[in-house]
């Protein structure tokens, strides 16, 4: 039977990766972005108690885990009870992000090892981690297990909000398991990193198992770059999906 085990806030040790985060100091332009897909993402909650948005990309550096963390942040901001689960098992990184450890998260539970659904608080107010735990040989069958199914049933009981980061795509299936778990699927995109046939490959493999995609962020966007913005406007424009866009920055 799974129960929750609450920890306090963030440690003391230091990651260059946390001055990525949003804040209060943040600039006008990027609380604005953010303020502005959160209400988008909202209008597609449906009527549901807790919904469980799947951040991902078509492939790795196009900031998913960034834009995972900065999302849950700002939901938590406007007093929404928000976890955000590291689901990428493979290369997580949202610990670094927290200044946490990822010993004891979500493998541990998803293979049986633990009941205990360990989650930090972090310093910001209303926002929740379950790490990734220690990296496990079979992530894909994992997060397909009835466990998951399980801990999302669990989880939504006590929480306002569920964001989850997860493996790129067109890298690997474990995002695609969430296709019936989840309300839907933000990408993200990059500029001068993602090309339309790689996304076009993610829209399509997403769209195979009929997932719900909510929209597309595009990340690291500036008012140097409008021809590559309108680039991925028109294209999401042809697939009928919100678009909305953000300044965040991040490796993966």
């Amino acid at each position: 039977m799974l129960k929750f085990n609450k920890k306090g806030g963030a440690n003391s040790i230091h990651t260059t990766d946390s001055t990525k985060l949003l804040t209060a100091s943040s600039t006008f332009a990027v609380k604005e972005a953010y303020n502005s897909i959160r209400t988008n993402l909202l209008f597609t909650q449906q009527g549901e108690k807790c919904p469980i948005f799947v951040v991902t990309s078509p492939t790795a550096n196009n900031g998913k885990t960034i834009n995972s963390a900065n999302l849950a942040i700002n939901f938590a901001q406007m007093g929404k009870k928000t976890l955000v689960i590291d689901a990428d098992m493979r290369n997580p990184s949202l610990h670094k992000l927290f200044s946490l450890s990822s010993r004891n998260g979500l493998s541990e539970i998803l293979a049986g090892l633990t009941d205990n659904i360990t989650v930090t608080k972090t310093d910001i107010e209303n926002l929740s981690v379950l790490t990734s735990g220690k990296i496990p040989p079979n992530p894909t069958e994992l997060l397909s297990s009835p466990r998951m199914d399980k801990l999302l049933d669990f989880v939504k009981e006590h929480y306002d909000c569920v964001f989850i980061d997860t493996p790129p795509v067109n890298i690997v299936t474990d995002a695609t398991v969430f296709s019936q778990k989840a309300t839907g699927y933000v990408i993200i995109v990059k500029t001068d990193t993602t090309n339309v046939p790689e996304l076009k490959t993610t829209v399509s493999t997403l769209q195979g198992i009929n997932a719900n995609i909510l929209g597309f962020i595009l990340n690291d966007a500036n008012s140097e770059k409008k021809k590559y913005y309108s680039y991925y406007r028109k294209y999401s424009r042809n697939y009928s999906y919100n678009y909305k866009y953000s300044y965040g920055n991040d490796k993966k």
